[in-house]
């Protein structure tokens, strides 16, 4: 048994082999402006970032993509841009994979956000944007949303039961709090 055979396929390889190499056999090709070096490089970040999707997923991307061609005879490949347009399209990527989000959550942002009691919220703006607040406009509505989740966990514990929608808007805070809270504590795991 070879060392090839034996080794395992890496969701690069599983990316390359169901979207980048059929492309490539139905003849698309690098963008003439761009050199091969550049271009390998960015196929590389291409696969990495399509490796959330499926292989039913995959599959569905490369149907969408092979008449997406660009340039004079559309044989050219599309950038990463609308690639990863299209891929959103075919599946979202689950918010907790987000780059950026990963790196703030697990950065002093995480911490603080928990301690101002907007975690939830913070984490709600990134799930909607895909990027932090950025300026005290959107740090206050931030804000106004937490109070309001703390007023009705408050109604509810001075009342006892609240109206179906206050009760589901509590359950998806208690939902989205362990799921940013598990982002945060994969800190801890990486370290080690």
């Amino acid at each position: 048994m070879t060392d090839q055979a034996a080794r395992k396929e890496t969701n690069r390889d599983r990316v390359r082999r169901l979207l980048i190499s059929p492309l490539d056999d139905l003849g698309y090709q690098r963008p003439s402006k761009i050199k091969a070096e550049p271009w390998a490089a960015e196929l590389v970040k291409l696969c990495d970032d399509l490796a959330y999707l499926s292989d039913h997923d995959l599959a569905t991307l490369f149907q969408m993509l092979r008449a997406k061609g660009q340039g004079k005879l559309r044989k050219e490949w599309l950038r990463r841009g609308p690639i990863l347009s299209f891929a959103h399209v075919v599946c979202e990527r689950p918010v907790e994979e987000l780059p950026n989000l990963v790196s703030w959550f697990r950065s002093v942002e995480g911490p603080r956000a928990r301690l101002q009691g907007v975690l939830v919220n913070e984490f709600e703006f990134f799930a909607r944007h895909h990027r932090p607040p950025l300026n005290d406009g959107e740090h206050r509505r931030i804000r106004d949303a937490a109070a309001a989740d703390r007023r009705l966990a408050q109604l509810l514990a001075e009342r006892g039961s609240l109206d179906p929608q206050d009760m589901a808007r509590l359950a998806l805070v208690a939902q989205i709090t362990a799921r940013v809270e598990a982002v945060m504590d994969c800190k801890a795991e990486d370290a080690a």
